[in-house]
């Protein structure tokens, strides 16, 4: 009985030991059934730590992203880079381009307040007042914001702008919530217009955004609320999404290999990173125009941009994106062709005032810099553009530098991306700010002269009297004017004479020997005068054959930076290229700092190099430092800021795409793609640029597969 008794008692404490097992392991169950279903439902995406959550100051590109789903702008870029209304239900600007005048849409501020026009001046104001903003430039040609009504104002520029939509998508911040505070105060920040708001924000917990139900346009009832993890860096932001805790992110070429699984979705599109081959006139000798067309005519670019780039660039002639209203895509480039190359080098004239110098570039701060047409360089890659700070509305940047694209950044004067400083003058090319001041490059670069020898010449005169007397004046006179009065002074001694010997003869034929006098001297006159005429001209200018021996005396010097294995490929090409039109040429790897100071101090011939295309598609800091001091370029870049209207840019730049390639005055490239990596989790139809990455993602939704 007592056996039985302990048998009963161990039975039900294992059936109690198992059924509480049993709950615990259903609650493990639906524990994780919860998160799945949470992490189904939901996007997931990740930022660096912001240092602020106001759009106006933030300059972060990881944030700008997210921040961009909260804060709606008077006007967007589209996928085509083109301004389109967003808050803006009409608008107008006035003939002369001085004046926009604007009615807002029926929006609302997350709180339910209404967007008002005196928002809009406020932001105006809070851009004005904060010198370090990202978006300040763009308010500096705004002299006054005029409030007409709740929903009507009147902006008015300081001179004529052409680009004032383009100058209107910065994000526009509520007066109520804002005014008389911090502006980077994070609880006036939460309140925003766009498609998403804040639901809540904590630096541990990230921010969780769900959709505005209350929001002014079409939202699709599939959208869904995005989680948004805090990581340290961009690195982190990257490698979240493939460990698959974020969904998508932003990638450059050299991280493709870390996403090309089935897991991922890598979406290509057109970005702003502009590549082009500069082509230094202070050389006098590329200061030619047929010179240059022969180089132009000799390089490949097709290849270049199917080999070198891999097809990964839209074609384009001047520094816009391939599908902008102000570009016209049916201007054709000039031909490649070995043939024309050769006949464009038969017609180089090149006056002998100027010394033609063979570029020598001090880079010697790393191993093999220079390279012949088989080296590939230095494949090193860069990191993710999402690391690093960096800013929407950037003005034109000079991308010369690393192999990674440019991100985003601060307006900073056509700068590179090997350059993060710089003026409203174009700025300066080459590299990063970093580095070694001794670690690459020389500051002017060193040059040697190439000498004409003198028995090459090859002067004709009509007769050899004429020859040897022109000889005798040479070496008494340099001076033309000289030489023609020592002949007209022996002419006159000739006509004196005739005339003495003439006196015992009658008056008539006196007379007609002091004609025939007259009409010798004039006709020897005008001979020497255009053999005086023949010589001055064939001192002036080489020959074709001091030309041609100096161009085989000297090898142009093509400057890439060695951590761009794209443009290290396409200097090589380039090499090639000229090699079968005569030309010799060679490589010379730089790191960035050398890139910047042989830009700056111009110490190349040919340079691979690029920029970054600012929100605003005016390309007058772009042209201008590829194409320094060109009176004809400058002349019609003038014109841009004098232009009131769409219509006018279009004429403009396309009278500049024509100028351009008619003078061979560089050559484009083109612009390169980006790539989006998605979680195939996910299924999107959002269409991307470059400045508002997550644009559409309130299309997305989970994925059937």
């Amino acid at each position: 009985m007592k056996k039985t008794k302990i048998i009963s008692i161990i039975l039900a404490v294992a059936l109690a030991v198992g059924g509480c097992s049993a709950v615990k392991n259903d609650k493990k169950e639906e524990s994780n059934t919860s998160n799945k279903k949470t992490y189904s439902d939901k996007i997931q995406l990740a930022i660096q730590k912001p240092s602020t959550i106001n759009p106006l100051t933030n300059t972060d590109e990881s944030v700008l992203n997210v921040l961009n789903l909260v804060y709606d702008g008077l006007f967007e870029l589209n996928k085509n880079y083109n301004a389109i209304p967003k808050l803006v239900k009409n608008s107008k600007i006035s003939s002369d381009g001085k004046r926009i005048d604007i009615v807002l849409k029926d929006a609302k501020w997350h709180d339910g307040n209404p967007i008002t026009a005196d928002d809009v001046a406020f932001t105006v104001s809070s851009i004005r007042s904060n010198k370090k903003s990202p978006y300040n430039y763009m308010v500096q040609n705004i002299s006054n914001v005029v409030v007409t009504g709740e929903k009507d104002l009147t902006i008015k520029f300081k001179n004529k702008n052409a680009f004032a939509k383009e100058n209107l998508t910065f994000p526009i911040i509520s007066k109520n919530q804002l005014s008389g505070k911090n502006i980077n105060d994070t609880n006036s920040n939460k309140i925003g217009n766009g498609i998403y708001k804040i639901k809540s924000y904590s630096e541990r917990d990230g921010i969780i955004l769900e959709v505005n139900k209350d929001y002014y346009a079409d939202v699709p009832k599939s959208a869904m609320n995005i989680n948004v993890n805090i990581v340290p860096d961009g690195g982190a932001v990257v490698s979240t999404v493939e460990a698959l805790e974020s969904d998508m992110v932003k990638a450059d070429s050299n991280n493709l290999s870390r996403f090309q699984n089935n897991r991922f979705d890598i979406k290509k599109y057109e970005g702003r990173d502009y590549d082009a081959i500069l082509i230094n006139q202070s050389n006098p000798l590329l200061a030619n125009e047929n010179f240059r067309r022969a180089i132009v005519s000799a390089i490949d670019r097709e290849a270049i941009i199917e080999n070198g780039y891999m097809g990964n660039v839209h074609s384009v002639n001047i520094p816009v994106n391939s599908k902008s209203k102000y570009y016209e895509p049916s201007i054709k480039n000039m031909e490649h062709s070995t043939e024309n190359a050769e006949k464009y080098m038969k017609k180089i004239k090149i006056s002998k005032k100027d010394k033609i110098k063979e570029t020598e570039v001090n880079a010697t701060n790393k191993p093999n810099n220079k390279v012949n047409s088989s080296s590939g360089g230095n494949n090193t890659g860069g990191s993710s553009s999402q690391g690093g700070t960096s800013q929407k509305p950037s003005k034109p940047q000079n991308n010369s530098g690393s192999s990674k694209p440019s991100t985003p950044s601060k307006p900073s004067g056509g700068e590179s991306s090997e350059n993060s400083s710089g003026g409203n003058s174009g700025g300066t090319s080459g590299g990063s700010s970093g580095g070694d001041a001794n670690s690459g490059g020389s500051e002017g670069g060193e040059t040697r002269n190439i000498e004409s020898s003198s028995n090459t010449r090859n002067i004709i005169y009509a007769t050899e009297n004429d020859k040897e007397e022109f000889e005798k004046i040479a070496s008494e006179t340099n001076d033309s004017v000289v030489a023609t009065n020592v002949f007209r002074t022996a002419n006159n001694t000739t006509t004196n004479n005739a005339k003495t010997d003439a006196n015992t003869t009658n008056k008539e034929d006196n007379s007609k020997n002091n004609k025939k006098g007259t009409t010798q001297s004039n006709n020897i006159k005008d001979k020497n005068n255009k053999n005086n005429s023949k010589k001055k001209l064939e001192n002036t200018y080489y020959t074709e054959k001091e030309i041609k021996s100096m161009i085989n005396s000297i090898t142009l010097k093509i400057i890439v930076n060695r951590e761009n294995s794209e443009r290290v490929k396409t200097a090589n090409m380039i090499v090639e290229n000229l090699k079968l039109a005569g030309i010799k040429s060679e490589v010379v790897l730089l790191d960035s700092l050398g890139m910047q100071k042989s830009l700056r101090n111009r110490s190349y011939d040919l340079a691979v190099t690029g920029w970054q295309i600012s929100s605003i598609p005016d390309i007058t800091e772009i042209m201008r430092y590829i194409v320094p001091n060109d009176s004809g370029l400058n002349k019609k870049l003038s014109e841009i800021k004098n232009a009131s209207n769409e219509e006018q840019i279009k004429k403009i730049y396309a009278d500049i795409e024509k100028y351009c390639i008619d003078k061979a005055l560089f050559i484009s490239i083109g612009v390169k793609d980006n790539y989006m990596i998605v979680n195939k989790r996910l299924k999107t139809e959002n269409y991307l640029n470059d400045y508002d990455q997550y644009r559409g993602i309130e299309m997305c939704t989970p994925s059937k597969n």
